[in-house]
């Protein structure tokens, strides 16, 4: 069983409803007073999320990605690493250039770092926080025999794309944003510390696949310089989503999700940057208004 999600992604308020209650919709209005009635109600997940991929690569969290980011796919092409004449898998050619170890395969891209001013970005960042990409495993990274030049070989990658990694919605996270968020989400969603995980999948096909010849490096390395260079800074980080995840929380206990509505406080915290965030300070219990 799994909550199918056409042509999107779950919004913060699904996928918080999906981890208390097991159910995309909150209890009925009215129902949460206290935190005991949130566990009454609460009850493990067994269900997983499921996304369309293609939907996910093209409008999701996945249209910030690139073939570009992969350096092993440059560095191929840009001709270095010892190859004989032939077709290897990114298997091979990864351990050609000594990259041995399975994470370090795949591109860890944060969605706190793009589109800060999309309609989507909380929602993104609470859902999928940072998001794991990996090259396809039929793409062939080919060294043809015969000369071209004052090469040994031509080359080429043939039959590439980049697809999403199976992820999973929890509050364990080492970056300092997700720490940031977490540290305004959890204390109200998960105050005893659950420690729940949905399993995020992403289902269908991506079928955007290509061929990538030495003539199109220059084009793949500014690609991957613009899409670094679009990065959000540290400070707009600093200054733009912690508020923006605060009034998210005070919208989720106006749609009767939260048993209570967050104590917001503006604080300097202890991050990367020294600037005013907004953080929780206890709360305010609904049968007390």
């Amino acid at each position: 069983m799994a909550f199918p999600f056409v042509d999107r992604a779950p919004t913060m308020e699904e996928i918080i409803c999906i981890y208390l209650y097991d159910d995309t919709k909150p209890p009925a209005k009215g129902t949460l007073k206290t935190w005991d009635d949130v566990k009454k109600l609460a009850k493990p997940t067994r269900q997983d999320v499921e996304i369309d991929k293609k939907w996910f690569m093209m409008h999701g969290g996945g249209r910030f990605m690139s073939v570009a980011l992969f350096r092993v796919v440059r560095r191929f092409l840009a001709g270095e690493g010892n190859f004989w004449p032939g077709s290897y898998g990114p298997e091979a050619v990864f351990q050609k250039f000594g990259v041995f170890d399975q994470i370090k395969r795949r591109f860890a891209l944060k969605q706190y770092d793009f589109g800060l001013n999309d309609p989507d970005f909380v929602d993104r960042c609470e859902v999928f926080g940072s998001s794991a990409f990996e090259i396809n495993r039929f793409s062939q990274f080919v060294v043809d025999p015969y000369q071209e030049g004052s090469e040994m070989g031509r080359r080429e990658v043939r039959n590439i794309w980049v697809e999403p990694v199976e992820d999973n919605y929890d509050y364990d996270s080492d970056s300092w944003e997700a720490k940031i968020s977490n540290a305004i989400v959890r204390p109200v969603i998960d105050p005893l510390k659950m420690g729940r995980k949905i399993a995020i999948k992403f289902v269908g096909n991506y079928p955007f696949r290509k061929d990538y010849t030495k003539a199109d490096l220059p084009e793949l390395e500014r690609t991957n310089r613009l899409l670094d260079s679009q990065k959000a800074s540290i400070f707009d980080k600093g200054m733009g989503f912690p508020s923006r995840f605060a009034k998210k929380m005070e919208d989720l206990y106006a749609h009767g999700i939260l048993y209570a509505k967050p104590n917001i406080k503006t604080k300097i915290v202890s991050t990367p940057f020294l600037v005013p965030v907004p953080v929780i300070d206890g709360f305010v219990p609904r049968d007390t208004e």
